[in-house]
């Protein structure tokens, strides 16, 4: 297996006339200080640990929850286990919120200070030079990360939402103002199935308010967080319209590119696989880490894949079906690393 081959077939994806659809995982937002799983999970457990509530339920729920974590079980499967009462879910929302916000508004900072996104670089490379060129991200993440990196790439960015200050869900979700493409270097939609953090909900109605810090009084954070109800969540408005649209834009896919996902997420890699596996689609999978679903999932699996991945010290390994190649001087699994591939 050679290096050089590999390198053409993931030049070849990328290039596609129809470029890929983009998957972001956590591991897209880890290096900008955003909150890990485990770190939501210590913020969390300090929270419950000297918060009592009125509710025996309540307190037996946060119990359980404390003795799971405690155990050793992760953020989702503690909360999957605890099944929390509502009120707990209330607070384990607003406080993950809270935290990822004030997270978020420094990435912001950086952003608008110059300090270039490294997703703009990819994001850049896919739609310059490509005249209508429409770009789909999917992200699991609450952050803005891909938005602030759509923004300094001067594309139209799309997330569902009017444009506005105070934006509601648009009927057609891939609508753009005509009159205005002509302004704007391609189109990049950023599909949030999980919510995001400037997404509120009051009266059932959702709502879309830019980069605020303080949570609006009557509004609840607009975010689906791990636990026993978020597939009921994810049948609710915006999550379902938006879920949709994945399905969607999964079905046209040319191949995928995810970045930081740990295929972890049964809203988003059935229909992937599913899509990648009948249409031999690629998927190309650039992450710090090869978790257990990537492995059993994507690697063990009959997909078409290409893993970049670290090899634990200053390099990286590749590998496909046909094998490993050990890069020990380059660090391709980082995405500013990764771009001088296909550049």
């Amino acid at each position: 297996m050679e290096i050089d081959k590999i390198f053409k077939q993931i030049q070849g994806i990328i290039t596609n006339p129809t470029p890929p659809v983009i998957v972001l995982g956590s591991g897209a937002s880890v290096s900008y200080g955003i909150a890990s799983m485990g770190e939501l999970a210590k913020m969390l457990k300090t929270f419950f640990t000297s918060n009592v509530y009125q509710s025996q339920e309540s307190n037996e729920c946060v119990k359980r929850f404390l003795d799971f974590l405690n155990s050793g079980n992760g953020l989702e499967e503690a909360l999957l286990k605890a099944k929390v009462t509502e009120e707990v879910e209330v607070d384990i929302v607003y406080n993950v919120w809270n935290m990822i916000v004030h997270q978020d508004a420094e990435v912001y900072k950086k952003a608008i200070s110059g300090e270039n996104i490294d997703l703009k670089e990819l994001f850049d490379f896919l739609i310059y030079g490509r005249k209508g060129t429409e770009l789909n991200v999917v992200s699991t993440n609450y952050d803005k990360i891909a938005e602030y990196a759509a923004a300094q790439s001067a594309a139209y960015i799309n997330t569902g939402y009017a444009s506005s200050y105070l934006g509601v869900l648009k009927q057609n979700l891939d609508s753009c103002p005509t009159q205005l493409k002509n302004s704007y270097i391609g189109k990049i939609n950023i599909w949030k199935v999980h919510g995001s953090l400037d997404w509120f909900k009051k009266d059932n109605q959702s709502y879309c308010f830019p980069n605020l810090l303080e949570l609006p009084t009557g509004y609840q954070p607009c975010i689906i967080t791990p636990g026993n109800n978020k597939y009921e969540k994810t049948q609710q408005p915006p999550h379902r319209q938006l879920l949709t649209k994945v399905d969607e834009c999964f079905t046209k896919a040319s191949g995928f590119l995810c970045i930081g996902y740990g295929f972890n997420d049964e809203h988003v890699q059935p229909v992937l696989l599913d899509k990648a596996s009948k249409n031999n689609l690629p998927i190309l999978i650039v992450t710090k880490d090869i978790g257990a679903p990537i492995r059993s999932k994507v690697m063990d699996g009959k997909h078409n894949y290409i893993a970049i991945y670290s090899d634990g010290v200053n390099g990286c390994k590749i590998e496909t079906k046909e094998g490993v190649i050990p890069i020990p001087d380059k660090e391709y699994w980082k995405l500013k690393e990764f771009c001088t591939i296909i550049k």
